[in-house]
């Protein structure tokens, strides 16, 4: 090997680590990808009843009591410390539910590992959806017990999570109370963090947006 041969070899070596040494400094110094933080006041008006509409910080997805597929008490508590996806359907519907429940499926394939991630999918019809019902449909969609909740309860409690809590439906500022007319039909999940702050809102009949659902997670866990 000749000198200069040799010195070629040790340009492109001393390069070769100011490179690796430049890259790493950059993922170390480059700031985190972060998601927003929705309030109430962030959101369109069409979602959000008028008595909500100024809300502009600090909201948490409140307190509720429900009833789990195996006829147990669930809450906010059973919720607490997790990064949770809320959806609303119901076990009989013949359209968007089916696309949803799909969807909801990769999402749980995804971190089916993850303790600490989560589904909740909310029934709209109560009156039908009894915990029995519900505990079919989910060993139907090899639903993973611990991972996927499905609620059924009070129709009024149910309808108030969807429109003053999670802001999943477009009628918003009809508030409804679950009277026995009154009826839901969305598409939306709702991505919720430890902290029951709203993070996100994806279309769950779209499997491009459940792909960013899930990127958004995984991004959710690198910053804790």
């Amino acid at each position: 090997m000749t000198t200069k041969t040799y010195d070629y070899i040790k340009i492109g070596l001393l390069l070769a680590v100011f490179g690796v040494g430049v890259y790493a400094a950059y993922n170390i110094t480059k700031p985190k990808e972060r998601l927003p933080i929705y309030s109430p006041a962030d959101l369109i008006p069409e979602i959000v009843p008028d008595s909500l509409q100024r809300i502009g910080k600090d909201f948490r997805i409140g307190d509720f009591k429900l009833i789990d597929q195996f006829g147990k008490p669930f809450s906010e508590e059973n919720l607490k410390g997790k990064i949770y996806v809320a959806e609303f359907f119901f076990t009989t519907c013949p359209s968007i539910c089916k696309d949803m429940t799909a969807q909801m499926k990769r999402f749980q394939a995804a971190f089916a590992n993850d303790t600490n991630i989560v589904i909740v999918s909310h029934t709209v019809m109560p009156e039908v959806d009894t915990p029995e019902i519900l505990n079919e449909y989910a060993t139907l969609h090899e639903a993973m017990s611990g991972k996927w909740h499905f609620l059924t309860g009070e129709k009024a409690e149910i309808y108030r999570l969807a429109r003053t809590q999670y802001f999943a439906v477009l009628d918003g500022k009809f508030e409804g109370h679950g009277e026995e007319h009154d009826f839901i039909h969305t598409e939306n999940f709702v991505l919720v963090d430890k902290l029951k702050r709203l993070r996100g809102f994806y279309d769950g009949t779209s499997e491009s947006d459940v792909d960013q659902l899930i990127a958004d997670v995984k991004t959710l866990i690198e910053n804790n």
